[in-house]
């Protein structure tokens, strides 16, 4: 009995851990697969607009870091859910997984997962607007 209850409180734990991981991969998956589809520079546009900073500064930011566009965005909404510098996020994940920093920063998964949504129909509203 006790080894059972201990094999649940287990897998409650990881189910806990690995949901929420599994949301901002998922995301940033799906981010990635439509940069594949998309010009880079409606890609980086799309973004600066739903972020509100200059594309510029997004191209410097993915080169310096070597980012792809789904860590690129996953930083952006980090910082921007939990009001923090985007640098000081993109340091954290030099050493911790992005579930981490999100949850170290009390970042709704929910809501990340919304906003992931917006930027990709923003972006391909982008690219339909130029057909």
């Amino acid at each position: 009995m006790r080894s059972r209850n201990l094999a649940l409180a287990v897998s409650l734990i990881v189910l806990g851990t690995v949901v929420p991981a599994h949301a901002q991969y998922k995301e940033m998956s799906k981010l990635e697969s439509l940069s594949k589809s998309m010009p880079e520079p409606d890609m980086l546009s799309g973004m600066a607009t739903h972020f509100g900073i200059s594309v510029d500064a997004l191209k410097q930011e993915k080169a310096a870091n070597n980012l792809s566009f789904g860590q690129l965005y996953i930083a952006h909404a980090i910082a921007k859910a939990s009001n923090s510098n985007v640098n000081s996020i993109i340091t954290d994940s030099r050493s911790k997984l992005w579930p981490e920093i999100a949850k170290e920063k009390n970042v709704d998964m929910k809501q990340l997962s919304r906003d992931a949504e917006e930027l990709e129909k923003a972006i391909k509203d982008l690219q339909k607007g130029k057909k």
